[in-house]
């Protein structure tokens, strides 16, 4: 019995080292996609394509600088009582 529950015990805490292994690796993906999009060389582009790449690059912006992983922090501007 006491065996049983160590294993079940180090199985959680497997799954929680793998669980945070995980997100660590998937933020890791996301830093490394937006520095690829900050980087990115426009000076060839087209002038649609460079369009497409500012808006980019303004996104990557906007969630490094408010931290933006829900609404946006200026919901409040668009509201018709203000």
């Amino acid at each position: 019995m006491e065996r049983d529950l160590k294993r079940d015990e180090m199985d959680v805490a497997l799954e929680e080292a793998f669980v945070i292994q995980q997100q660590k690796a998937q933020e890791k993906d996301i830093e490394d996609r937006e520095m690829k999009i900050m980087a990115m060389d426009t000076s060839h582009m087209s002038p649609e394509t460079k369009a497409y790449w500012k808006l980019r690059r303004r996104d990557v912006m906007r969630r490094k600088l408010f931290h933006d992983d829900g609404p946006s922090n200026t919901d409040w501007l668009n509201d018709e009582n203000h």
